[in-house]
């Protein structure tokens, strides 16, 4: 009996519940826009840099992994600058240049390999470690990185372009990388 009354009020429920209409519906609800930052200020409340930026780049939106990203111009084309930051070591330097050597159509590197390619260079944000990542046989793609491996976090800046906007746009890049700093 008990089973009988539950079976019908399910039965009820389900009628009563459903529409006559037996067309899919279908509904397209807006995006929530991301919040806006201050221009030259990015991170989270624990950690946030400020830099001062190239004035020919111009700041684009990049996807959500990046603090910032920018198109840097050249003679011949655009190149694309991005600013990441995770905590701890994320996976330490080899790892990340091997990536970025993949990225490129270049063969791994041992830890020592990578460790004489480095250049050591110093900041405001302090001592970060500079790449310059070039394929000779395919001029299309280089990569100029940094990476400041800070107490507790490592923030990344990465320049990826052809070889010609590489050499154009390196100064730049370098004094953006000396110009970031802690902005908390």
């Amino acid at each position: 009996m008990f089973k009988n009354i539950v079976f019908i009020l399910f039965l009820s429920f389900i009628f009563i519940s459903c529409e006559k209409n037996k067309y899919v519906r279908t509904y397209r609800l807006p995006k929530k826009s991301m919040k806006s930052v201050q221009p030259e200020v990015q991170g989270n409340s624990e950690f946030s840099i400020s830099w001062k930026k190239p004035r020919d780049w111009i700041e684009v939106e990049g996807h959500s992994m990046r603090l910032a990203s920018f198109n840097a111009p050249h003679s011949k084309g655009i190149g694309d600058v991005s600013i990441t930051t995770f905590g701890g070591s994320s996976g330490g330097i080899g790892p990340n240049v091997n990536r970025w050597l993949g990225q490129i159509g270049l063969e791994a590197m041992s830890d020592s390999d990578i460790s004489s390619i480095s250049i050591q260079k110093v900041g405001l944000l302090g001592k970060y470690s500079y790449f310059r990542l070039i394929n000779n046989a395919d001029e299309t793609t280089a990569i100029l990185a940094s990476i400041f491996q800070l107490e507790s976090r490592t923030v990344f800046v990465k320049l990826s372009s052809t070889l010609m906007g590489l050499k154009e746009i390196e100064s730049d890049f370098i004094l953006f990388c000396n110009s970031i700093r802690q902005a908390n």
